[in-house]
């Protein structure tokens, strides 16, 4: 018996269009679906709003400390940071450090860099304001 070769691109192209519409995979050799494999994870709606508030969140702070404040939020972040810290902030960061400067009684500008410790507490502070400016846009 011979198969026209006309008649097997018909097939090929039918096969294809099914197998990208994803038909083929969702069923098995008896045409019934298959159960969701144990592998396959789900996240709630809440769990991926806080993933994207987190990636949202991480954006703003990277965007502060390596263009500094350019956007009105990451604007009212810094001045948020510097209210609580008592010092006006560079934002941009060179080794994971913050450098300030501050004027001093001989009305002098004065550049400090912060500790470590004192870099990772702002970089905290400034997620967790992110973490809210994310929120709160994400419900607006």
């Amino acid at each position: 018996m011979q198969i026209p070769s006309y008649q097997i691109q018909n097939v090929l192209k039918v096969y294809s269009r099914q197998l990208s519409q994803g038909k083929i995979l969702s069923k098995n050799k008896f045409g019934i679906a298959n159960k969701p494999s144990a592998d396959n994870v789900t996240i709630s709606s809440e769990g991926k709003r806080q993933a994207i508030i987190e990636k949202v969140a991480a954006n703003i702070v990277e965007r502060i400390t390596s263009e500094g404040p350019k956007e009105k939020s990451e604007e009212n972040i810094a001045s948020q940071i510097e209210k609580e810290f008592g010092k006006k902030i560079n934002f941009t960061q060179g080794k994971h450090q913050f450098t300030y400067t501050a004027i001093d009684e001989n009305n002098k500008k004065e550049t400090h860099t912060l500790s470590v410790e004192d870099s990772k507490f702002i970089l905290k502070r400034m997620t967790e304001l992110a973490r809210q400016v994310a929120d709160s846009n994400m419900e607006s």
